[in-house]
């Protein structure tokens, strides 16, 4: 009797160690290597392919490169390596800007656009606004209740040479240059 036990014992546990192989190789399968990424010693929110490491690297080296018109070191990054089951996640685009915001030499500015013409860029679009409404203001006509460029202002945020942006006070003259002010009185007549 001993001898058929053993046998159907034996099938049982070699039955269970197929299923646990079969089960271990099913989850290894769907394993994925993703990493944890720290820029500039700020972690970024996700998890990041091999792939997705390398293509951000690349465009913000070359980009870096392009806007710098010089040798660029790579940008630096922390990584760590975990197994995953669920697909990458983090976001290329604020992989990039992060690498790219770290840069040595690399700012990131407003672009300042006025009826289609590039005109330059500025630290800050707010406080170029700001400036131009209050330019705006000092120079209305009594008989005037607005005033307003004649023209179409456009920002864009960009990433620029660091230090090459044009003061604000400049880029007032040169938009009210491009789109001269125009003032309304209260009949809705130009002042």
């Amino acid at each position: 009797m001993r001898r058929r036990e053993a046998p159907r014992d034996w099938r049982v546990l070699r039955r269970w160690a197929l299923a646990s192989l079969a089960l271990m190789l099913a989850v290894a399968a769907h394993l994925r290597p993703v990493y944890q990424v720290t820029v500039a010693g700020q972690a970024l929110p996700g998890r990041y392919s091999p792939a997705q490491l390398h293509r951000c690297t690349v465009l913000a080296w070359e980009t870096a490169e392009e806007i710098l018109a010089e040798d660029v070191p790579a940008p630096r990054l922390e990584r760590s390596l975990r197994l995953s089951l669920s697909p990458a996640d983090g976001s290329e685009a604020a992989l990039t800007d992060a690498l790219l915001r770290s840069t040595e030499g690399i700012a990131v500015s407003d672009e300042v656009i006025v009826n289609g013409t590039r005109l330059g860029t500025v630290e800050d679009g707010r406080r170029l606004c700001q400036a131009l409404e209050s330019s705006i203001r000092i120079q209305m006509p009594m008989a005037a209740v607005s005033g307003s460029i004649s023209g179409r202002l456009e920002l864009r945020r960009v990433y620029t040479r660091a230090g090459q942006d044009t003061p604000t006070g400049d880029m007032v003259l040169l938009i009210t240059g491009m789109a001269p002010v125009i003032y309304v009185d209260s009949d809705g007549k130009l002042a």
